[in-house]
């Protein structure tokens, strides 16, 4: 896992989540594949469907992240974010150049930010968890909100539908509609496309998106589409 991550082996990473199931191991591999905005555009829709499955499984795993409350030495937190348990006495030691230590010396002010390491309560630990972990799902979350967008929801391109050629708006920049032969608007076709609109639904969701500028983009669906 480690040597993929060290690669930006995307696809190994994707298999490994897979195989991990849970585990925090599969949350740190998709971290990883989804550090960078999804590539749907012009892809068909059955790797679009793999892509946010996976991305939904994501989101499944740091908003549990986030609900579980333990800390304890080998806990999923404690797994993950590399502090230190400070046995019997309450108390976790963040080190310097982990992903909390930031957190915490900008809550502590500049004073702190020279720190090797940052001593705090169970209390305080958790704060700044739920704040990475929320911070995470929102910030990943509206990139791949935009991605879809950039799609124009897997819509077909009328022009090359029709023509069998495509002009961008203004003859500039590259179509973000899909490209289908007529053959290929089957009922089949149709379903999975709905199936992908209905699934970024779920994404958001499941992420809590409750921003305007971020469910805007869904396409109205008419009440057959619906059924």
């Amino acid at each position: 896992m480690f040597e993929a991550i060290r690669r930006g082996d995307h696809t190994s990473l994707r298999t490994l989540a897979k195989t991990f199931g849970n585990d925090p191991a599969a949350l740190l591999c998709l971290d990883h594949v989804f550090s960078s905005p999804l590539k749907l555009r012009n892809i068909p829709l059955v790797e679009a469907q793999a892509s946010l499955s996976l991305y939904l499984d994501y989101i499944h795993l740091l908003t549990e992240l986030r609900r579980n409350e333990s800390s304890a030495e080998g806990s999923n937190h404690q797994r993950l974010f590399g502090f230190k348990v400070l046995r019997g006495r309450g108390r976790y030691l963040v080190l310097k150049h982990t992903l909390l230590h930031e957190e915490l010396v900008n809550r502590s002010g500049p004073s702190g930010k020279s720190t090797d390491a940052c001593e705090c309560s169970y209390d305080e630990i958790r704060r700044v968890i739920v704040h990475f972990v929320s911070g995470r799902i929102d910030y990943r979350t509206e990139i791949q909100d935009r991605t879809c967008r950039s799609v124009g929801g897997f819509s077909p391109c009328l022009p090359f539908l029709v023509q069998k050629k495509c002009g961008p708006q203004g003859g500039k920049g590259i179509c973000s509609l899909q490209h289908v032969q007529p053959e290929q608007l089957t009922v089949d076709w149709y379903h999975a496309r709905l199936h992908l609109i209905l699934l970024q639904f779920q994404i958001l969701d499941s992420a809590h998106c409750e921003k305007l500028d971020v469910k805007r983009y869904a396409p109205r669906l008419s009440p057959q589409e619906m059924r």
